[in-house]
């Protein structure tokens, strides 16, 4: 009976300890060459804030890769939120976004003084905005007239992070 319970509770942190690859959850349809991490701890202390960076290359940086430039203008967001669950569609998520931090560079998104209020599992969950407006001007109607074009990328990026008491 012993053995039993020993073999049970040995089998039960090897499968409780097992690294989970899908920490940082990104919407795998959306991404073509893009390339997105989190760079974010993933056990934290309860009410403690704490610093990260998303790491982020997408197909627009053949566009332009400065995000001020005056004829293709940049701009580079993320928007999210904390939570212990995420069950809720697209929709509920951009509807209910608390914060957003922007882009220094493109390739990097700072994550500044994040702390969690909820023991336990936690998540960081948002959407990468990823905006380029193009300015020309085109023939209209036989007059030269301005026109702006608008490319957005979006992608759903989630961190799952533990939260302990110290």
């Amino acid at each position: 009976m012993k053995k039993n319970a020993i073999l049970l509770i040995v089998l039960m942190l090897v499968i409780c300890c097992k690294k989970n690859n899908d920490n940082d959850m990104v919407k795998k349809k959306y991404l073509k060459s893009s390339t997105i991490s989190v760079d974010f701890p993933d056990t934290v202390i309860f009410g403690r804030g704490y610093d990260g960076k998303i790491n982020y290359k997408n197909d627009l940086d053949t566009v332009t890769t400065k995000l001020l430039d005056i004829k293709r203008l940049r701009f580079i967001e993320y928007g999210f939120l904390k939570t212990t669950t995420i069950n809720y569609d697209y929709k509920y998520l951009k509807k209910n976004l608390i914060d957003t931090f922007t882009s220094e560079t493109n390739r990097t998104i700072p994550l500044y003084n994040i702390s969690f209020d909820k023991l336990g599992v936690n998540f960081i969950d948002g959407i990468i905005t990823d905006q380029v407006r193009i300015d020309s001007i085109m023939l209209r109607d036989g007059i030269m007239q301005p026109s702006t074009r608008i490319i957005t990328d979006e992608f759903r990026v989630t961190k799952k992070v533990f939260v302990i008491k110290k």
